[in-house]
C-alpha cells in the first residue's frame, strides 16, 4: 500500500487544484479551462487530466461529488488538498525559481487570491529581489562576453535581459496594485 503522505504533486495537479479551490468543476470545465486558457501549457489532453484527477483523488487531495439527481458529478478540494495548495503558494522563492521557473512562479501567483494581502506582497517582493540580483549578474556576464559572441546570441541574450526588466517593472506593479487595492 502507498504511503498517501508522500505525494509530490505535479505542476498540473497544482493547477487542478488551484481551479477547484474556489469552487468545484466537473471533469470536462477542468477539462476546457485547460484547452481555453494559458493553461494549456500543463495540458489540455484527457488522457492526462483525468488520470490527475484519479490521482489527486487517491491522495485524498480532491473529492468527487454527486452535483445534482441527473448524477453529473464534480470535483471539490478537500483540506487536505488546500494545505497542499497553501503550501506551495508559501514556498520560499529561490534564485532557480527566477533564472528557470517563472512559469512556474506566474501559475502559484494566478491561484493565490486566497492568500493574506501581505503574503501576496511577500512573494511579489521576493520575485523582485531575486530577479533585480539576476539581472545584474546577467548584465556583468554580457558585457564582459559580448564580444565573443555572434550577432545573433548577443541578440538573444539581450532578449533574456530585456525580458527579465519587464518583469521586474511587471512586480513593481502588481505590488502597487495590491497594496493600493487597485482594480487591474
Amino acid at each position: 500500500m502507498e504511503n498517501k503522505e508522500l505525494i509530490k504533486p505535479t505542476l498540473l495537479d497544482y493547477a487542478i487544484l488551484g481551479l477547484i479551490q474556489g469552487q468545484p468543476l466537473s471533469g470536462y470545465a477542468i477539462r476546457k479551462m485547460f484547452e481555453e486558457t494559458a493553461l494549456g501549457n500543463y495540458s489540455s489532453s484527457p488522457g492526462t487530466i483525468y488520470p490527475a484527477l484519479k490521482r489527486l483523488q487517491k491522495y485524498e487531495l480532491v473529492q468527487k461529488v454527486e452535483r445534482d439527481k441527473t448524477g453529473k458529478s464534480s470535483f471539490e478540494i478537500t483540506k487536505k488538498g488546500m494545505l497542499t495548495l497553501q503550501n506551495w503558494f508559501l514556498k520560499p522563492v529561490e534564485k532557480v525559481d527566477v533564472e528557470k521557473n517563472t512559469g512556474e512562479l506566474m501559475l502559484r501567483f494566478g491561484f493565490m487570491e486566497t492568500l493574506e494581502k501581505e503574503q501576496r506582497i511577500h512573494f511579489l517582493s521576493s520575485i523582485h529581489d531575486l530577479i533585480k540580483i539576476h539581472i545584474k549578474g546577467l548584465e556583468a556576464f554580457y558585457y564582459k562576453e559580448a564580444k565573443n559572441m555572434p550577432l545573433h546570441g548577443r541578440l538573444a541574450f539581450q532578449f533574456g535581459i530585456d525580458s527579465n526588466k519587464t518583469t521586474l517593472k511587471w512586480c513593481k506593479k502588481a505590488i502597487s496594485q495590491i497594496s493600493n487595492n487597485e482594480p487591474l
